[in-house]
């Protein structure tokens, strides 16, 4: 299924599955979610600065899971809090 036809993709997904991706867009509003093939993916909303992606800071996050995706997008709000700290 491709990331252009809508959320179809949705239908594809277990009970449980649909519960993750709606813990994970109530949690992390910047990003949009997609599950294709097994594959979880976090899109970010804004691309990150040239500044934000020479910290680490990435657009696009692919992960086995969602419970690996969360890990990531930990990270990255991690990296994002570091450089507003300097």
């Amino acid at each position: 299924m491709e990331i252009g036809a809508g959320r179809a993709w949705m239908d594809e997904l277990t009970p449980h599955e649909r519960a993750h991706l709606g813990v994970l867009e109530s949690t992390f509003p910047g990003w949009r979610f997609t599950v294709l093939g097994g594959v979880w993916w976090a899109t970010r909303h804004d691309p990150p600065t040239h500044q934000q992606r020479s910290n680490g800071v990435r657009h696009q996050i692919a992960s086995r899971g969602p419970v690996d995706l969360v890990e990531v997008l930990f990270e990255q709000l991690g990296i994002l809090s570091r450089m507003r700290s300097t």
